[in-house]
């Protein structure tokens, strides 16, 4: 049998077509996989550059914590320090007419060489007693911290709400770093 040279054609058309469609069917999923290797790839690349550049902060960071712990009162490693941050916390509240209706105070949490205390306040007052009781807190020297505060109109034309005051310190021996009575919240 002989072929013309149309269908010789046609037949080299038809073998390059099947060709080519296997040679995609195969290659697909590769070239899918080849295409997530690659993104993987470059958010690697860009993690890593981000890590070396916190890398190279470090010692920034260090002398900013560094800075915090100075800062942060230490007290002897049996007191109990709720009573004195709820004495200090009535009396940024009572300089400033913000009445705290009720403290309920949480289980010391140790993190790291860190100790933190959470007293949850339902609170009533005005906007500017708040507002002034708040930057108080700030002012503070003890590391004392605001979260999930909630304001409310009361039916005395006042405020009300909720907030849970953060109280971060540390703990050593009598004699530890920055366990002076200045640094203690009860002798301010």
């Amino acid at each position: 049998m002989t072929m013309s040279r149309r269908e010789a054609f046609l037949l080299w058309l038809t073998a390059m077509m099947v060709l080519f469609g296997a040679t995609y069917l195969l290659a697909q999923p590769r070239l899918q996989t080849w295409r997530k290797a690659r993104e993987e790839q470059q958010a690697l690349k860009r993690r890593i550059a981000m890590e070396q550049r916190l890398l190279q902060q470090a010692p920034e960071w260090t002398q900013r914590l560094q800075s915090l712990r100075a800062r942060l009162p230490a007290h002897p490693r049996d007191k109990d320090v709720t009573a004195d941050l709820l004495i200090n916390l009535e009396r940024l509240a009572a300089q400033r007419q913000l009445v705290l209706a009720s403290r309920d105070v949480e289980k010391e949490v140790q993190q790291g060489d860190l100790y933190e205390l959470a007293v949850n306040c339902r609170w009533e007052g005005s906007l500017e007693s708040l507002v002034y009781f708040l930057f108080d807190l700030q002012q503070d020297p003890a590391m004392l911290d605001i979260s999930q505060l909630s304001v409310a109109p009361s039916e005395k034309g006042l405020l009300k709400g909720s907030f849970t005051v953060y109280c971060s310190y540390s703990r050593g021996g009598p004699d530890a770093p920055g366990a002076t009575p200045e640094s203690l919240p009860s002798s301010r």
